[in-house]
């Protein structure tokens, strides 16, 4: 089936945020700092104020008398909406200013002055824990965000065991989300009501909402967001700090609506797009037939100026093993703040930069023990028969065959010519590689790990919901709380509707709803919407069916659980004479009250909210099932390096794939390109300033 989502998209008919006019809108730009690190010791906005077309200004101490800090999790490191006392980043907003246009906004920030005086920055995570750095907080006494030393099993036992132990170190810099479209938002604050309407590209709404309508010290019920489509996100589309500002700057406007538009240099210089600059150390114990005993991995992870929540340094724990079965491992991690651009969530949410550790641990091995990257593999994949697996850091894998889909991508690559060609063309002194993989995926996250931020954090749950209803023409509306986002999630719904009502897909219509209207979920966050929106839909519909069945048996002098829905018809079992269309019911529910049964309300529509099962919150070691899902993937790659200029070609590139059921599979297959594609830029394109490749392999990992 074809998206349906395609049509809106290419006729450049979808509503994205910057499409968006109201009367008497005006616009906002930022003052931000040029320092990293400085105090801030005065601030003049007369000159900007006096400027034709200004309406509003604002800084930071006036919007932190305004606002509450967005809560911290660990605590203690978040900064109000506008920098107040001092900045911590170059980029940091000091300064808004609403205007009748963006032209007249940014002239006036060319007028406001603003002096600081410099502080001595720290943008070395390293050089943050020395005694004497620079501290970004100086209340805590520390740059340390979060540290703690993970240890699942004897792992000094292991390792002093092992036949052989490979170790090495390496940085990952940072890579940024850069969608398309950047952040923003237009908010209008009622007076009158004192309610704030926000409209953006929100990718959770509902979790959106707890943290503006905190920040504002505003109840939840006077705080309205209305979802506009994405033009990407990769998880940056969260940016609270910015609708506040924008609803503060519409309530000193007398209510006018206030837009903000993140340009492209804001998005890299401040936007909260960046991830995962960390220093690793890690190292792999093997017996001598090639069997992991043990593994350990220290992180030191740079997380910028401030941290609302470390949930991306913890969720490696989840996978942490990857698709092994390694009975001892060890993680020693630490979170620290420097004066760099906030890290934000990025796709993947952590633990990509450390399957690469364990997968190039793994190739060291293979080279050690003179065996082939795919043998090695194969000798440490969870056996089949072993799932549901319990990883020793207490997050289930609920099924996967690790090995079918290594087996896949062997020998759809030619895997044995392309090992041939490779010591041919090295003989002939052509730099060619050939990069192998194995990872885990795991989705519907129900946050029981992030419990270990800080106590009573963690969610056992997971929710996500939705309702359906069909009219009295049989056509079928479902409601979703969140707002088209690129996945095809209004595809697969419509998919799913269609198939179970024995309807056309014409006849189904999906729409996202705001706050106000939609009900509990987590959005497209965390690979969980395939999961946790079926289950939702599905659930809906199965309570509209019941409410048909007892219906359509009034309707057709039947026991209502001899009644079968089938082929778009509701039918006395055993008797395909009698049988109405999910239409004629669905009319007479509307239409005939006296038809029905006196517990059945005469419309056919339902709500439901599905939720995961069985999660759990960490124990004292920090295990926890957290995830409900683990897909699997084996990647093959084929490249040459040329020796004079260091150009990379990309020879081939093959995968095997296996995230079960796929309920479209050209959205999928859109999903892995898109992945590929971005993880081949991320490699080969990306390093942010500042960044050096990593440290070469050392002998053995720091000691913790």
């Amino acid at each position: 089936m074809k998206r349906v989502e395609d049509p809106l998209l290419l006729t450049g008919q979808a509503e994205f945020t910057d499409n968006l006019k109201f009367p008497g809108m005006l616009h906002c730009a930022f003052v931000r700092s040029p320092h990293a690190h400085a105090r801030i010791v005065r601030i003049d906005t007369s000159a900007a104020e006096r400027l034709p077309g200004v309406v509003a200004i604002i800084a930071g101490a006036d919007a932190g008398r305004q606002t509450e800090k967005p809560p911290g999790y660990p605590p203690g490191f978040t900064t109000d909406c506008l920098a107040v006392d001092k900045v911590r980043f170059a980029g940091e907003p000091v300064v808004a200013v609403a205007a009748v246009s963006r032209y007249v906004a940014e002239d006036a920030v060319d007028l406001i002055e603003v002096e600081y005086e410099p502080l001595p920055p720290v943008v070395d995570a390293r050089r943050a824990l020395e005694a004497g750095a620079p501290l970004l907080y100086e209340e805590r006494g520390t740059n340390a965000i979060y540290q703690r030393d993970f240890k699942w099993g004897d792992v000094d036992a292991a390792f002093a065991g092992a036949d052989l132990v490979v170790s090495g170190s390496y940085r990952f810099p940072r890579i940024s989300a850069n969608p398309m479209e950047t952040n923003g938002c237009v908010a209008r604050w009622d007076l009158l009501a004192d309610e704030v309407t926000v409209w953006g590209p929100f990718q959770s709404p509902m979790t959106e909402l707890t943290r503006v309508a905190r920040s504002l010290r505003l109840p939840t019920n006077r705080v309205r967001l209305i979802g506009q489509p994405h033009g990407g996100s990769f998880g940056s589309k969260v940016f609270t700090r910015y609708l506040v500002v924008a609803a503060l700057l519409s309530k000193l406007a007398g209510g006018r609506p206030v837009k903000w538009i993140e340009d492209r240099i804001e998005h890299l210089r401040a936007g909260e797009g960046d991830a995962w600059e960390r220093w690793y150390e890690g190292a792999l114990a093997f017996t001598k037939d090639g069997q992991a005993t043990a593994y350990r991995v220290t992180c030191l992870d740079d997380w910028g100026a401030s941290c609302d929540f470390a949930g991306m340094a913890l969720k490696p724990i989840v996978q942490f093993t990857g698709p092994y079965e390694i009975p001892t491992c060890e993680y020693d991690l630490t979170v620290v703040a420097t004066n760099k651009n906030p890290q934000g969530a990025y796709r993947g949410y952590g633990p990509p930069p450390q399957d690469l550790l364990l997968e190039w641990l793994m190739d060291q091995g293979a080279r050690k023990l003179d065996l082939d990257p795919a043998e090695i593999r194969r000798r440490n994949f969870i056996p089949p028969e072993k799932f549901p697996y319990t990883l020793p850091t207490g997050n289930e894998y609920d099924s996967g065959n690790y090995q079918a889909a290594q087996d896949a991508l062997l020998e759809m690559s030619g895997y044995p010519e392309r090992r041939r060609a490779q010591a041919e063309a090295r003989r002939q002194g052509r730099l060619v590689g050939l990069g192998l993989v194995s990872t885990i995926e795991v989705g519907v996250p129900a946050f029981g790990v992030f419990a270990l931020l800080t106590e009573g954090v963690g969610s056992t749950s997971a929710p996500e919901g939705a309702m359906v209803r069909i009219d009295a023409s049989g056509n079928i509306v479902v409601q979703v709380g969140f707002p088209l986002e690129g996945q095809g999630q209004h595809t697969f719904v419509t998919q799913l509707m269609a198939d179970y009502f024995g309807v056309s897909p014409e006849q189904v219509t999906v729409k996202s709803v705001d706050t106000y209207s939609a009900p509990p979920g987590l959005g497209p966050i965390g690979s969980r919407q395939a999961v946790t929106l079926s289950g939702a839909v599905l659930g809906a519909a199965g309570l509209v069916r019941e409410k048909l069945a007892r219906a359509a048996a009034v309707l057709l002098a039947a026991d209502p659980e001899d009644i079968e829905l089938m082929d778009g018809r509701l039918g006395v079992r055993g008797d395909p004479d009698r049988a109405l269309s999910v239409a004629a019911v669905a009319e007479a529910m509307r239409y005939r009250s006296d038809s029905l049964p006196p517990d059945v309300a005469g419309s056919p529509e339902a709500s439901y909210i599905w939720d995961s099962t069985g999660r759990t919150l960490p124990d004292e070691l920090g295990r926890s099932k957290s995830h409900l899902t683990a897909a699997n993937a084996a990647h093959l790659v084929e490249v040459e390096v040329d020796p004079d200029t260091g150009t990379i070609a990309i020879l081939g590139y093959w995968i095997a794939d296996d995230c079960g059921t796929r309920l479209n599979p050209a959205i999928v297959d859109g999903m892995i390109q898109g992945g590929v594609a971005q993880g081949i830029g991320a490699v080969l394109l990306e390093a942010r300033p500042g960044s050096t490749p990593g440290t070469p392999p050392s002998s053995t990992p720091r000691p913790p």
